[in-house]
Order: structure tokens, then sequence, then C-alpha cells
């Protein structure tokens, strides 16, 4: 056999370190696609359950469509198409508006996932652990079929929440049966509601939940002679005994007799900025009727009540409509808060001016409106005329989920509106 000279050898050497690099770019690749697979999930809808305590677990559901391309966490007519994200195996999903986001691993068989909801809205963030089933599509698997009842629960029922040994909280739970054994309905409560509850029934019980980054909730109800017997739990750690009967004529306090002007007094806002850092004062104008919005990012009925603002902002700022969005929020970095609101501006469209308020106080908030009574709720809405003096005074917001009673008060707010501005559409 003919001995190699040095170039050959030199040549071989070469081209088996080449060979080698290759095959392990080769490898490194196909498990880089491999852990890009298995961050995939399977389209159809998945089965979460936020594990809120040792006791207690409260069901949401994820909506997958386009092989993983889109996903929406689904609370009925709701559907929040949630901003994605891969990180290695981890799939991070960030509800598009809320400071919040669900980060999970799908396991091998690709049917199943574990990880953790983060809400980011708590003073310190809080990590919840939650499991994710494939093909699942009852909220609450657990009940099962049952024959239509749909009159048993559909209607508006007079509700009171047990809040202490003596304090209680009145309602108005309005609910409606689906197809099979899905029910969906709401809660409308002085201060605002719960958004959008769906879940499912069985005989004369029946299991409600929502999930939308800020508020994880789980109603139960069972049906005793002509009254409804449940539990509300919220969170890690809230629960709450309630009852209801029909009534479709049920009603809450009037509003005008919740917050109310006992005095002249002046906004105080020595302590509120702009976004861009500069100080903030509010000086009424002739040429303005103004709408303050009390609020906080952190507030699912503030965004609803933000979506309804803006249509008003884009219909009536030429006929010298202004709106000025007072954010009461979680974090003492001023720095970093305003910048979470321009953000937060940015991505939900407000048209309108938004100042960082201060912390998220009611009573920071009451302080700083001396001229009211004292303010309960985030949202409340202050509309004021030209030459600064308080008209009327909104608590709270009845939502989407609310229904007729969100037409009612949306219609009432245009009309007040108008008025002030002395024009009718």
């Amino acid at each position: 056999m003919p001995q190699q000279n040095s170039y050959e050898l030199t040549y071989f050497r070469l081209l088996k370190q080449i060979n080698m690099k290759s095959f392990f770019s080769f490898i490194l690749t196909m498990l880089s696609m491999c852990s890009f697979a298995q961050s995939k999930m399977k389209t159809g809808m998945w089965l979460g359950e936020l594990a809120m305590n040792d006791r207690l677990s409260i069901p949401f559901q994820l909506k997958v469509e386009k092989e993983g391309k889109k996903i929406f966490v689904v609370n009925g007519a709701e559907e929040i198409l949630m901003v994605q994200r891969t990180k290695k195996d981890s799939l991070f999903l960030h509800f598009p508006i809320q400071d919040a986001e669900v980060i999970f691993s799908i396991e091998e068989n690709g049917q199943s996932a574990r990880g953790y909801w983060i809400n980011y809205n708590k003073k310190s963030p809080q990590k919840i652990p939650l499991t994710l089933t494939w093909n699942v599509e009852r909220r609450f698997p657990q009940l099962l079929p049952t024959k239509p009842l749909e009159s048993l629960f559909d209607g508006t029922w007079e509700v009171t929440f047990q809040l202490g040994t003596k304090d209680e909280e009145k309602a108005i739970g309005i609910f409606q049966a689906g197809k099979e054994t899905e029910i969906s309905g709401t809660f409308l409560t002085e201060t605002g509601d719960y958004r959008f509850l769906v879940g499912n029934r069985s005989g004369l019980s029946f299991s409600m939940s929502t999930f939308n980054g800020s508020w994880a909730m789980l109603f139960e109800a069972e049906m005793i002679s002509d009254t409804l017997k449940g539990k509300f739990y919220s969170g890690i750690s809230y629960v709450s005994d309630w009852i209801a009967v029909r009534n479709p004529a049920a009603k809450l306090r009037n509003e005008a007799s919740l917050t109310y002007v006992i005095n002249d007094q002046k906004i105080k806002t020595s302590d509120m900025v702009r976004l861009n850092g500069k100080g903030f004062s509010l000086k009424p104008s002739e040429d303005k009727v103004t709408v303050l919005q009390i609020m906080g990012t952190w507030c699912p009925n503030c965004l609803d009540e933000v979506s309804f603002m803006n249509q008003l902002y884009k219909s009536y700022a030429p006929y010298g409509l202004e709106i000025i969005a007072l954010a009461y929020e979680v974090g003492t970095d001023e720095k970093q808060t305003r910048k979470k609101l321009k953000a937060f501006k940015k991505k939900i469209g407000m048209e309108y001016e938004l100042v960082l308020a201060g912390k998220s106080s009611k009573d920071l908030a009451s302080a700083q409106f001396p001229m009211l009574n004292g303010i309960m709720s985030f949202p409340t809405t202050v509309i004021m005329d030209r030459e600064g003096k308080v008209l009327h005074v909104h608590t709270g917001y009845s939502g989407p989920a609310t229904g007729q009673a969100h037409k009612e008060l949306t219609d009432k707010i245009q009309l007040e509106i108008e008025m002030a501005l002395d024009v009718l559409k």
C-alpha cells in the first residue's frame, strides 16, 4: 500500500473534522426541531386547571387554531387572543392587555402540559401552578350530560353575597343555559360585574368560572327548593357564600346615591404626572366638556370602559369632548409605571390622555377628589361641564357581559355627554 504524504494526511484530517462538524450540526438542528415541535400545541380545545391552593382548582379553556399559530383564552363569548413566544421547550402566552402570562411545557405525549400562571398585577408577582389537557370540551368534565332544564336557571336572580359574619353585598345574577350541559352568565354588582362566566350544569346544580389574566374565579350553586345556594371562590384564598332567588324585577341601588358631590373643593392633582414625566394639572376650558375616568390597568371592568370611552371620544371630540384617564397603579417605581402605561395605551388603542394618578388605592383616590363623598370603585367616571362643575358621577361599569344593563348604562352616559355638549345626534 503506498505511503501517504504529508499533504494527503492533512487533507484527510481536515475532511474528517468537516464531517464531524456537519454531523454535530445536523444533530443540533434535529434537537432544536424536536424542541420546537414539542412547544407547538395541537389544534382544538384544551382544558386548563389552575391550582389555587391544595383544595381548589379553577378551570379555564384554551382554543388553538391554525396549528398553534393562534391561541385564545376562552370565556364563553369572550375570546382573548394571546401573544405567544417560545423559549427552549417552553411556550409563553402573554395576555395582550393585562400584565400577566401563562408559561408551560408540553409533555412528550403532546396531549398535556404543565406550567404556571404569573400575575404581575400584584404587588409581588403571583405564581400559580397549572395543567393543560388536550381535547376536553367541557370546562367541568366531572359533570355528566343532563336532560335539558333551560328554565331551571335561566333568567334574572336577586343575589346576596355573604362577606363576613354581618356584612353582605347585593348583586343581580343573569344566567342562560346553552347547548347540552353548558351554562353562561354573570353577576352585576353596584361596583361592576364579574364579566363572562361559563361552565356546566348537572341536575339541580351548576359551576361556572372565568379567567382573564387578572382574575380567576369560580362560582358553584345548587337549587334547594326555589333558592340557589352556592359558593364564590376568587384567587388563592377568598371564598364567600351566596344565595339567590328568582326575581325578574331585581334592581340595585340607584348609582347616583353611591358617589356624589358634597362640596365645591377642587381636584388635587399635585402628585399626578403625565406619561412624559411632567406634572399634570386640570384646568377647566370653556371649549371642553371633561370626562375623568378613575381607573387602573389591572382592572378588567376598567378595560371594558376604555373601549366605550374610545368610541365616545372619536364621536364627540370634534364637538369639544375631552376624556382623561387617571390611572391608579400597582408598584412604586414611577418611571417604570409610566413606561408600562405608555405600552398599555398603545396596545389598547387609547386615543385620549392617560395620566399616572398614584398607587392603586381607593383612599388615595378619595383624598384627591375631596368634592365627592368617596371613591368606592374602580372605575368611577366623573363628567364635568365647561366651567369645571361636576354634572354626573358613575360608580363602576356594567360591561358587555351584562347585556341589557350594559346598553342602558352606555346610552345614559352618551346622552349626558350630548346634553353637556349641547349637541344631540
